[in-house]
């Protein structure tokens, strides 16, 4: 899997040279960031996770993967549209979707008759273990031909970016 770099260097194609052009160049660093996204997107999907039910999109992987990850504590809906970013009703769909999967239950809290504890089911379990396996391996081809430098680099410039984007109100 490759990036057209070809295809992304012909839309600034302009008669200089690209290679050396491209840290200024306006949007370079998100089409290359998207091209990225795209290709972690692509290897995702096409890892084998046997218990996934037909058809589920990498963002109720996600949704999984957060749940397992932070299972020693009580998450409620307002944790996931806060690490996420999204909409109040773009998490209750999806909830909702594992929940018909038999992915996770809403649990009752006793201190607040409103707040549901979100918990995996066994079966979420199991599939956030293939989960947490196959991100190790994306990981791994990630961060493959980084030195332990480079790899902390790109972590607090990934942070950066995310801080950013956290702070902008679109």
């Amino acid at each position: 899997m490759e990036c057209a770099f070809e295809k992304v260097s012909s839309l600034f194609d302009d008669g200089e040279e690209f290679q050396t052009e491209k840290v200024s160049r306006n949007g370079y660093q998100l089409k290359l960031l998207a091209c990225i996204v795209n290709q972690l997107h692509r290897i995702a999907i096409g890892m084998p996770i046997e218990e996934i039910p037909g058809g589920m999109p990498i963002s109720q992987l996600s949704t999984l993967g957060y749940l397992y990850f932070t299972r020693k504590g009580d998450i409620y809906q307002r944790d996931l549209e806060s690490f996420f970013k999204l909409r109040r009703s773009t998490v209750s769909s999806q909830l909702d979707t594992l929940e018909k999967r038999g992915l996770i239950q809403r649990v009752a809290v006793p201190h607040d008759a409103r707040l549901k504890k979100l918990v995996l089911t066994e079966k979420g379990v199991r599939i956030g273990d293939q989960v947490l396996q196959n991100l190790g391996q994306v990981n791994t081809l990630l961060i493959r031909g980084l030195n332990q430098e480079e790899v902390t680099v790109l972590t607090e410039l990934l942070e950066k970016l995310e801080k950013n984007l956290s702070q902008t109100a679109l």
